[in-house]
């Protein structure tokens, strides 16, 4: 395991859109620009590198999913990449997306009132934003009702929130100052005072923070210094003790390109003390798999009182198909358990897209895709017990026609770099996916709910 320590007051992700590739994250903290330091440590007892644990099969208890259906607007073009939160106390689930409009993508939401099963018409998060296309929208919910959003305009870093369901917006925000951002993450405290949002400029990871609600942050500070990677942020968390945590894959490449094959490193950073000095961890090293469309992401969730779930895609050896592990943590990322494998029924097909979503009480849900059947399915699984036992896989993806790329086996490929997870106020499991041809020429967002 390696660890770095920086000080920062700020943080930064972004990842390539055009390049169509996995998303993923890593942090590191400096103060006044200059790296702290660097040093090995021992790796704890509760797990590191070292090889997969064994895990007890749960009893196939989940709720199943209802049928899926196009959430985007297919008369426009294509939508990909979507985001989801859903309100923690309210029956509120928002839903956000790129969309195309002719040579233009615009960030487009959907609100829905009833927990997922019927939504609001589409309409553009940023309508002043001009002419500019816009990129890789992430959402964050609050335990006060309101909506949080980052997304790229062109290439800056935007945030924006909503106190009304999505009815109005506030004024977007840029955090990412005069840099070249690119794929953006979001993680927000409960009460949404404090706010990290990650990217990546140049290959290196950069942030910034709000301890206000999102009324202002501070000024964009790099936290690593590597001139031969490049890092995607895919996932983050803001517990309860004030701990914040962005976990990230790296993967080779320099300046603002990136290499198609090679190792991906798994990262995770975390800071105590609001954003000022900042760890980090490296609990795996995989490799770009079958193909740079279906590699690796790594994402994370919080299940309440320090407990964490790390979940990461990935393969042993470049090309060869992709695996979905996570690894837990009882001590707010303090440390991490060996790695466990999620896709042992895939029957050795191609795996990638995982995401993740957790509540209090252990309570975590993930989904990812796979194509064991021949084509690309969405699937997911469940755990009550902080991610120890787990249900039995359930399709999510359970249509076979209505598009083109639609059939008795699946769709194409995964459509964009991520798809997302949530649990709705009633405590279903809400899932939206990018599903699109085999050449990644065409397709749209899809949603489906447990019942």
């Amino acid at each position: 395991m390696h660890r770095v320590s920086v000080n920062l007051s700020g943080l930064a992700l972004r990842r390539w859109l055009s390049c169509r590739q996995p998303a993923s994250l890593a942090l590191v903290a400096l103060a006044g620009g200059a790296l702290l330091g660097c040093r090995e440590t021992a790796t704890s007892p509760e797990g590191g590198t070292g090889a997969p644990s064994a895990i007890r099969a749960a009893p196939p208890t989940a709720t199943g999913f209802g049928t899926e259906t196009v959430l985007s607007t297919t008369s426009t073009g294509n939508g990909w990449e979507p985001a989801v939160a859903a309100d923690p106390v309210a029956p509120y689930v928002y839903v956000a997306w790129m969309q195309s409009y002719g040579t233009k993508s615009r960030i487009t939401y959907r609100v829905s009132a009833d927990g997922g099963a019927n939504w609001g018409a589409p309409k553009l998060i940023c309508g002043s934003c001009g002419g500019q296309s816009q990129y890789d929208v992430v959402l964050a919910t609050t335990s006060q009702g309101a909506v949080d959003a980052v997304w790229m305009r062109q290439s800056r870093i935007i945030f924006s929130k909503s106190v009304d369901h999505g009815a109005t917006w506030s004024r977007p925000l840029t955090v990412s100052g005069g840099t070249w951002g690119d794929k953006p993450w979001l993680a927000t405290s409960a009460n949404g005072q404090d706010v990290y949002v990650a990217w990546t400029t140049r290959g290196n990871l950069f942030a910034a923070v709000s301890h206000n609600g999102g009324n202002s942050f501070t000024v964009p500070l790099q936290l690593t210094f590597e001139d031969r990677s490049y890092y995607f942020a895919n996932g983050g968390a803001v517990l309860p003790n004030g701990t914040a945590l962005v976990v990230a894959a790296g993967y080779p490449g320099q300046g603002n390109t990136n290499k198609p094959t090679g190792p991906v490193l798994i990262s995770v950073l975390r800071t105590t003390n609001g954003g000022t000095a900042w760890t980090r961890t490296d609990p795996d090293l995989v490799y770009t798999g079958v193909s740079y469309a279906t590699s690796s992401v790594a994402t994370m969730a919080s299940g309440g009182s320090g407990s964490l779930l790390l979940a990461y895609s990935g393969s042993t050896a470049v090309g060869a198909s992709g695996r979905v592990w996570v690894r837990r943590s009882t001590n707010s990322g303090a440390t991490w358990t060996p790695k466990v494998e999620m896709t042992t029924s895939t029957g050795g097909a191609d795996a990638t897209s995982v995401a993740a979503v957790g509540r209090g009480n252990g309570d975590f849900r993930i989904s990812w895709m796979d194509a064991r059947t021949g084509g690309w399915n969405v699937w997911a699984r469940q755990s009550s017990d902080g991610g120890l036992t787990w249900t039995n896989d359930i399709q999510v993806s359970n249509t076979t026609s209505g598009r083109p790329y639609k059939t008795a086996v699946g769709f194409g490929l995964p459509y964009g770099d991520y798809h997302m997870v949530t649990i709705n106020s009633s405590g279903k499991t809400v899932v939206v996916m990018g599903e699109g041809d085999a050449t990644q020429s065409n397709g749209d967002i899809w949603i489906n709910r447990q019942p």
